[in-house]
């Protein structure tokens, strides 16, 4: 991306963006405390007085990246649930979970995510929120404990892959699934 002057103050969400997008890779190849204005202005180009311009401290900036990307996650998860459909959500999150994990971005920002919900209340809670809302059924039916299986299944993979410890292969997904299909 061009950082010319005349892009970042003609362009200035094309700025945050930026910004944003240098925060994900750089926490997420690491960790989010070696995200610094001095480490963004070195991989976009811009000045630290051109950061600030769009957030006054690292706390707006993980607000702002938190916000977007649960209304992103939630646009995937919506269309994915859709085109799945089953009872209560728990196989079409499921195989939201096995497939998303091979979307480099969504992976990244993923890493942020789990690391600002296991570091802050804040972000845990409005985790939280969000997973109510949007993951679990919401028609006040009781989960079957297969489902409950299925869920938490799901949430393992995806710890686990944003965690670093396990990682499925593209050849286990298929079996995953058959395996807890066949637990009914």
């Amino acid at each position: 991306m061009e950082n010319s002057s005349y892009t970042r103050k003609k362009e200035p969400e094309l700025s945050k963006q930026l910004i944003i997008d240098a925060a994900i890779h750089i926490g997420s190849e690491s960790d989010w405390h070696h995200v610094t204005f001095q480490s963004i202005a070195d991989w976009t180009g811009l000045s630290k007085g051109g950061i600030i311009h769009h957030f006054r401290n690292k706390e707006e900036l993980l607000d702002e990246l938190v916000n977007q990307s649960l209304i992103n996650l939630t646009d995937k998860v919506k269309k994915y649930r859709d085109q799945n459909v089953d009872k209560d959500g728990a196989f079409a999150y499921l195989k939201f979970i096995l497939e998303k994990k091979n979307d480099e971005k969504y992976a990244k920002t993923m890493r942020i995510i789990l690391q600002a919900i296991m570091i802050n209340s804040k972000y845990r809670l409005q985790w939280e929120d969000w997973y109510n809302l949007h993951i679990l059924p919401t028609d006040g039916e009781e989960l079957s404990i297969h489902s409950t299986i299925v869920f938490l299944v799901a949430d393992a993979i995806w710890y686990s892959e944003n965690m670093g410890s396990i990682h499925l292969t593209e050849k286990d997904k298929p079996k995953v699934l058959n395996f807890l299909q066949q637990l009914k």
